[in-house]
């Protein structure tokens, strides 16, 4: 695997090889590692800036909810997050967003970055 950003919350790499090719990255949080693709990735992300409206459902009653859940039909995830939390996993997704945009940026005008 290849580092594409890291902050003090997690980092994001790129896997080679991987057996499910839509799964290009894995974001990995405390213990936790999730293979994601690219529209996960921003699905996470419009999920993070979401998470400051209050939530409706009957355990939070209109308050802000202190976790994030996401829902497939091959997993669910929950995290317990706060304000600095949901920061840092903002950060981590726009700076691995930012990472890929430039990287193909840089591959279009057969360009490579200095290493």
């Amino acid at each position: 695997m290849e580092l594409i950003y890291k902050n003090e919350y997690g980092a994001t790499y790129k896997v080679l090889n991987s057996v499910n090719p839509s799964c290009e990255m894995q974001l990995i949080v405390d213990t936790v590692g999730l293979f994601m693709s690219r529209s996960d990735l921003d699905h996470l992300l419009g999920i993070v800036h979401r998470s400051h409206e209050p939530c409706q459902c009957n355990d939070c009653g209109g308050d802000r909810c202190n976790k994030i859940w996401c829902t497939n039909p091959l997993i669910d995830i929950c995290l317990k997050v706060d304000d600095a939390i949901l920061e840092l996993l903002a950060d981590l997704i726009k700076g691995t967003q930012f990472m890929l945009d430039m990287e193909a940026t840089l591959g279009e005008h057969k360009l490579r970055p200095n290493t």
